[in-house]
């Protein structure tokens, strides 16, 4: 049985607070008030490309809801996270429109049906942990150089999102390595087939969007921020060299 006591964040205490700052997606966004003309080429180019990513979620839940199945605290949040997931992609979708920029059901669903099958857990745990802080800070920087002010106030409440979705991982991931006594030589091998989530999603094209945004708009923060993380918790030597790589649907569980 796979079970760690997250003793750090309780899925009680990250529900309540999800159920504090939730946001409406009818009444909180101001669809009516969207300026076209203030968005631009780039901007459409990375809201397709994240409204892909966000639209895979039932491929990503079907694969971690297997993993945590008797992870009642995982599965639990995990329940709460697919949904903001997908209520993300659904926002993006209707910008999109917005935009006359269609995101296909043909697009959404070529890829869902495939399976990954986790056996190592520390694997899905950074790939979808890590995940949630490149996507934290893109939406964050996407609200802070955006002109257009509906896309502005949207990117900031999936970047908050995002955000919480990391706090429940990393107080996890504390848990989980501090239980199973891993070490950095095991972090290390998992980072070795770390993929970013997106890959399954956008496919061939999945390296162009993540370099993309990673020049215009998460540089390398996200890779300081993830190498003090890992560091504080099993020590120095954590390699991240091969995670600019790791964006090939070939890199899988060891």
């Amino acid at each position: 049985m796979h079970t760690t006591k997250n003793a750090g964040l309780t899925f009680d205490r990250f529900f309540a607070t999800t159920e504090r700052h939730r946001w409406e997606l009818e009444t909180g966004i101001d669809w009516a008030a969207i300026r076209p003309e203030l968005i631009t080429e780039n901007e459409r180019r990375v809201l397709h490309g994240s409204a892909l990513v966000e639209s895979f979620t039932p491929g990503y839940g079907a694969d971690l809801l297997t993993a945590f199945s008797e992870d009642v605290e995982m599965s639990s949040f995990l329940m709460v996270q697919l949904y903001e997931e997908f209520k993300h992609f659904h926002a993006l979708r209707r910008y999109l429109r917005h935009l006359d920029i269609e995101v296909s059901d043909e697009q959404i669903t070529r890829k869902r049906g495939e399976r990954v099958v986790y056996t190592n857990l520390l694997v899905p745990l950074l790939k979808f942990g890590i995940s949630e802080l490149f996507t934290a800070i893109a939406y964050r920087e996407i609200a802070r150089q955006t002109q257009e002010p509906v896309l502005k106030h949207l990117s900031t409440c999936i970047s908050n999102d995002e955000y919480r979705h990391l706090g429940w991982y990393v107080s996890y991931l504390k848990g989980y390595i501090k239980k199973h006594e891993i070490g950095v030589t095991e972090v290390n091998e998992a980072l070795e087939h770390y993929e970013h989530q997106g890959s399954d999603a956008i496919g061939g094209d999945w390296s162009d969007h993540w370099n993309f945004v990673g020049e215009k708009y998460t540089r390398l923060e996200p890779y300081l921020q993830l190498k003090r993380l890992l560091r504080s918790l099993v020590g120095k030597g954590v390699k991240l060299r091969s995670m600019g790589q790791g964006t090939s649907p070939q890199l899988r569980d060891p």
